[in-house]
């Protein structure tokens, strides 16, 4: 299954686009062919509400709404768009609002390209964070972007300042080093990482993003991952099959203990009830499936 995702945390990229933007031909293209200078307004908190924090490299940005405490609170810059409130009314409905309250920002971009959905945060505290779609695609794959929203929250739940320490050191870390900083004792990732990745395949990891090669070579032997991209990296691979757990996907044997992690954890379980509840789940598996 393509996955039409770009983890932008593990870059730490703060309010920046999530790589160069090239055109269909492959050639580089200057942001201002996406938008012309930005008016950089005051959102509701009182704070500036920049399209730079949803990424202009990505696509043109056409909207960015303010969160307050885990809900919309309102337009901040651009024009209205029911396709990123949507999205976002959506991911309120499976995770709910207590769970949100990292989030500040939400936006959409037309990039019409490989990335459905990013993250990043707002801050160098990691305390809150921005969570962006693609407009166009998400209308496109409706299905693919349910996954996509909840794979993204995954990393808003794992990469906040009380599950990473971003003053640890790399060379002292006991836990696993992202690159950003070492995971908490106990945390998410770090649970994860003991139950799921030996350490020699850890030292294997880069540490300046995902290596999608590798992803590939370990699933081609591995059927314990769901997908090449899950395979890439302790963080996508919670992050993918977090996704996989809360829309009840049907997964080989094999993928089931990973699933079966998140049930543990009574925060995540209700997120599954939820999209139950709703009608949500479960959800066909597109996944490419390994071993």
């Amino acid at each position: 299954m393509p996955r039409l995702v770009l983890l932008c945390l593990a870059i730490a990229l703060i309010a920046a686009g999530c790589g160069e933007a090239v055109d269909a031909g492959g050639e580089s293209i200057d942001d201002d062919e996406f938008i012309d200078e930005p008016t950089v307004a005051e959102d509701l908190a009182g704070e500036v509400c920049d399209p730079d924090l949803v990424g202009a490299e990505d696509g043109p940005v056409e909207s960015i709404y303010t969160i307050d405490d885990g809900a919309l609170a309102g337009l901040c810059w651009g024009d209205p768009d029911e396709t990123v409130t949507g999205a976002f009314e959506l991911l309120e409905l499976v995770a709910g609002p207590d769970q949100l309250r990292d989030v500040a920002y939400v936006g959409g971009f037309n990039g019409g390209a490989d990335t459905l959905a990013f993250v990043v945060p707002v801050d160098d505290d990691y305390s809150s964070f921005v969570i962006a779609i693609d407009t166009v695609a998400a209308v496109d794959d409706p299905n693919e972007l349910r996954l996509t929203l909840l794979h993204e929250f995954a990393h808003v739940l794992t990469q906040r300042n009380d599950e990473l320490d971003l003053d640890g050191d790399p060379l002292a870390c006991s836990t696993h080093w992202n690159g950003i900083g070492c995971f908490v004792p106990g945390s998410y990732v770090d649970s994860w990482v003991q139950a799921f990745w030996p350490e020699d395949e850890l030292r294997t990891l880069p540490t300046d993003g995902v290596d999608q090669a590798a992803g590939e070579e370990r699933c081609a032997i591995d059927p314990s991952f769901l997908g090449a991209y899950a395979a890439s990296d302790p963080e996508e691979d919670f992050a993918e099959s977090f996704s996989g757990f809360v829309f009840g996907l049907d997964v080989p044997d094999a993928v089931q203990p990973r699933l079966e992690f998140f049930a543990e954890y009574p925060e995540l379980r209700a997120m599954r009830e939820r999209a139950f509840d709703e009608g949500l789940a479960p959800q066909a598996n597109t996944f490419d499936r390994c071993g």
